[in-house]
C-alpha cells in the first residue's frame, strides 16, 4: 500500500544522514568563501541539502512523494533565480525551502522522540535538527530582507553590520548561528522590529531544542540501561 513506509536499511539511513550533515556543514563553514566567488556553488550545496533530506528518514511513501515534489520545485526555483537573476524567484525558492526544511525538522524531532534506542542514526538526526534550526533562521532573515527591500521599498538593511556593508546570505547564516548558539558577539545586530522578532524566535527555538532533545536522549539512554540491568 502507498501509505506504508519504504524501509531504508539502517546502514544506508546512517549514511544518508551523514551526507545531509556534511552538506550543511559545507554550507555553514565554506559558504562565505564559495558565495563570494561563484553563486553557482551555493546553489549546488542548497540542492544537495534538499536531496539528502528526502532520504534522511524512513518516510511513508506519500510523505516522500510530497517531499520530492516540494524539493524538486525548490531546486527548480533556485536555478531559475540563478539564471534569470530575479529576487522574486529567490524569494519563492526560499519560501519553498523554508517549509520543506521545517517539514524535515519536524519529522526528525518526532523520530528522535519516538525511538526507543539511542544509536548513531538518532544522534545524527538530533545534530542535523539543530543545524537545520540555524539554517531556517538564515532563510527567515533573508526572506524578510527581500520582502522589505525589494517588495515594500524599505531601503534599510534588516541587520547592522560593522563597516556599513549590505548584508548577503552568508551574513544572515553567520548571524543566525551566532544567535542560535547564544554566542552574541555583537558584530551584527538586528536593525528593526521585524529583525528583532526573528532573532528572538531563532534564539528561543535553539535553546528549547537543546533542552528538550538532550532530556529525551538522556531519558531514553537511562531507560534502556535499566532494562538491560533488569534482564541480567
Amino acid at each position: 500500500m502507498s501509505w506504508l513506509k519504504r524501509s531504508i536499511p539502517p546502514a544506508r539511513l546512517r549514511r544518508n544522514n551523514i551526507v545531509l550533515l556534511v552538506c550543511m556543514l559545507i554550507l555553514v563553514l565554506f559558504f562565505p568563501v564559495i558565495s563570494s566567488r561563484k553563486e553557482f556553488f551555493g546553489d549546488v550545496i542548497f540542492s544537495g541539502i534538499i536531496l539528502a533530506g528526502i532520504f534522511s528518514l524512513n518516510f511513508t511513501e506519500r510523505t516522500r512523494k510530497i517531499l520530492l515534489a516540494t524539493g524538486g520545485t525548490t531546486i527548480c526555483l533556485l536555478w531559475f533565480s540563478f539564471f534569470f537573476d530575479s529576487r522574486v524567484w529567490v524569494l519563492l525558492a526560499f519560501i519553498n525551502m523554508f517549509f520543506y526544511q521545517s517539514f524535515i525538522l519536524f519529522f526528525m524531532i518526532r523520530h528522535v522522540g519516538r525511538s526507543r534506542d539511542v544509536n548513531g542514526t538518532i544522534i545524527l538526526n538530533a545534530v542535523n535538527g539543530y543545524v537545520l534550526i540555524g539554517f531556517l533562521g538564515a532563510l527567515l532573515l533573508a526572506m524578510a530582507e527581500i520582502v522589505e527591500w525589494h517588495l515594500l521599498g524599505i531601503k534599510t538593511p534588516l541587520i547592522n553590520i560593522a563597516g556599513d556593508v549590505l548584508p548577503k546570505f552568508h551574513d544572515y547564516l553567520y548571524f543566525s548561528f551566532v544567535t542560535v548558539t547564544t554566542l552574541g558577539y555583537g558584530d551584527i545586530t538586528p536593525a528593526n522590529a521585524l529583525a528583532k522578532s526573528i532573532v528572538i524566535l531563532i534564539a528561543t527555538s535553539g535553546q528549547l531544542y537543546l533542552t528538550v532533545l538532550v532530556a529525551m536522549l538522556v531519558g531514553k539512554y537511562l531507560s534502556r540501561a535499566r532494562e538491560k540491568t533488569w534482564r541480567h
